[in-house]
């Protein structure tokens, strides 16, 4: 089979693979009833908002404090387009999920899968079951995970092929990442090894960081300064210190509490009126004395979080779960369970011990610590959990390569 021919069955194999993940997603859409709450509001509200000539401000009057990324690029057009339509927005959920599926097999190919592994790696996560369900969801985490995925293939590309073109690519999507999710920003730290560890000279090196910097403030630049003008700070969003506070305070427990469980609770609606930069900074300020004070349990905490980040999905839904749900949860948990264990798998094959897996360990490493100094939601862990996939995509396949050689007799 020439290469021509191989590359269009290649296709075909990720064709029907994005086709699978299609149809676990239509099916959450047919069996799964959401109703948008939290988070989801206060995104629906910024593209209402923007589209009724009001600016961009949320249902409580905020004008930063959710990042804007979701609800500028994804809901507000699809609501201009078709209104205030869920199914829509569901629908370009699907298509995003569709992206994730081809980068996925992009990656692995760049972490130096073959054939077999990259297939995998699109399979494990079209069919991983919180795409489905948080697909329904109006939640930033349905941009976040194309948009890291391909910061993963950047760095993995400036690793073993750097170009200028890969670094104008990584600091468009670092920008992105920047105005939908700053936990991602954590990738950073992954490109800038993957730049150390190119074959380029030091001023290439160099040349390409600054590169990709200029690009990324050039996609967040103007939204730093319409915050500037708005509520004067040049700043991605407003909510770093009130997450911050609820992440070290002495209620904190690692998982997300309520501002009205700790003790700023009674005193919270005051300090809202402050203005959500002011309030953000004191909030800011307080979990740093707090740290001060007890550093001991601050770290004991940090590793708590960690310990958290990574727990299998074991913890029931609201209400009285059906059959189907604990199903459902009985089959995700036991997915996560054999990405994870693929994971570690990685480190006990000598072959898979090379640098394009140590930079998905270290995406893996810095994405988690960055929960360990906030808070763990279950669904925050949802987009680096595509890196598994490709590590499981290495891992089977390295398996099914060596099969074959250990059954070869010695001679």
């Amino acid at each position: 089979m020439n290469d021509n021919a191989q590359q269009q069955r290649d296709w075909l194999w990720l064709a029907i693979i994005a086709g699978m993940g299609f149809a676990l997603r239509a099916a959450a859409m047919a069996g799964f009833q959401h109703v948008p709450e939290g988070d989801e509001l206060a995104y629906r509200s910024m593209a209402l908002n923007l589209l009724g000539g009001n600016g961009i401000v949320d249902s409580m009057g905020n004008h930063a404090m959710y990042n804007v990324g979701y609800p500028l690029f994804i809901l507000a057009p699809v609501f201009f387009l078709f209104g205030e339509d869920l199914l829509a927005v569901r629908l370009v959920n699907m298509c995003l999920g569709g992206a994730a599926i081809i980068l996925c097999y992009l990656v692995a190919k760049e972490a130096g899968a073959g054939r077999l592994g990259r297939r995998i790696a699109a399979l494990a996560w079209a069919l991983y079951l919180p795409n489905g369900i948080y697909g329904m969801y109006l939640a930033k985490e349905n941009l976040m995970i194309p948009l890291m995925l391909g910061v993963m293939w950047c760095a993995l590309r400036l690793a073993r092929q750097p170009s200028h073109t890969v670094a104008i690519g990584c600091g468009a999507l670092l920008g992105l990442l920047a105005l939908t999710g700053n936990a991602a920003l954590s990738l950073l730290a992954v490109v800038a090894v993957a730049l150390l560890l190119s074959p380029a000279s030091m001023a290439q090196r160099v040349g390409m960081a600054m590169l990709a910097l200029s690009v990324a403030l050039v996609m967040s630049g103007p939204w730093l300064l319409r915050n500037l003008q708005v509520i004067g700070a040049p700043v991605l969003n407003t909510n770093g210190g009130f997450n911050f506070y609820l992440g070290n305070n002495p209620a904190a427990t690692g998982m997300f509490v309520s501002i009205s469980e700790t003790p700023r609770g009674p005193t919270w609606d005051v300090l809202r009126k402050t203005g959500e930069v002011q309030a953000s900074e004191t909030l800011k300020q307080e979990a740093i004395a707090w740290v001060q004070a007890h550093p001991t349990a601050f770290l004991a905490l940090a590793v708590k979080k960690a310990a958290y980040f990574w727990t299998p999905p074991l913890h029931a839904g609201k209400g009285e779960a059906s059959s189907a749900e604990k199903l459902v949860r009985l089959v995700w948990a036991i997915q996560f369970l054999v990405l994870l264990a693929a994971a570690i798998g990685t480190l006990l094959i000598p072959r898979l011990r090379n640098r394009q897996v140590a930079l998905l360990w270290l995406a893996l490493a810095c994405y988690t610590g960055v929960h360990m100094v906030f808070y763990v939601i279950f669904r925050y862990r949802e987009p680096i959990m595509p890196v598994l996939a490709v590590m499981a995509g290495l891992v089977l396949e390295s398996l099914v390569v060596a099969r074959p050689q250990a059954a070869k007799p010695v001679r």
